[in-house]
């Protein structure tokens, strides 16, 4: 499935939903543990992260920011939060011993996945992919003006989502439905 973000405030609404699929799913019984953002940087990972950790039951106790430097951060959150950043490890490297078996009711969510290898990979697990709409390259915009930085956030962001697994599947269905009416599926 792929949806359009056009704006911060796009972002947001979407992390927001997809924290309420979460917490919906958990109450049918079924539980996903591990979200995969991938995706160049200041794609939106960390607001997602954010806007996510934020639209969930603990929340005002969770001070969420990169952890690129840390690698990790835990958040009080229910579920628990362990948000890991992987963009100053290597390629190809094996999930950090300190987020393997973190337990049944904890969600890992992991910035820079596509660091990790393949046999590190979760089973089951939901991929979000950011990428920026592509510019015309013919065509001169004010985008290329460096003074003009701040629309470099406010470009269009296309959002991929794939789902490794049955849970993911099920959570992926769930998302769907509940996205139909905010964003444009493509």
């Amino acid at each position: 499935m792929q949806i359009q973000l056009t704006s911060l405030d796009d972002t947001d609404k979407f992390a927001k939903i997809a924290a309420k699929t979460l917490l919906e799913q958990k109450e049918k019984g079924a539980f996903l543990h591990t979200l995969y953002l991938l995706g160049e940087m200041g794609m939106g990972k960390t607001t997602f992260t954010r806007s996510f950790v934020g639209a969930l039951p603990n929340a005002q106790e969770a001070e969420v920011a990169s952890p690129s430097f840390t690698i990790c951060h835990e958040y009080p959150t229910e579920p628990e939060v362990y948000h890991a950043d992987l963009y100053r490890l290597p390629d190809n490297i094996d999930l950090p011993e300190e987020l393997q078996n973190l337990g049944k009711n904890t969600l890992l969510i992991i910035e820079w996945a596509e660091r990790l290898q393949n046999d590190a990979k979760a089973a089951d697990r939901l991929e979000i992919t950011f990428t920026k709409e592509k510019i015309n390259p013919d065509k001169k915009n004010d985008l290329e003006n460096i003074d003009n930085f701040v629309n470099l956030c406010e470009l269009k962001r296309h959002v991929n989502l794939a789902a490794q697994g049955d849970t993911a599947l099920v959570f992926l269905q769930l998302l769907t439905k509940n996205l139909q009416n905010c964003f444009y599926e493509k």
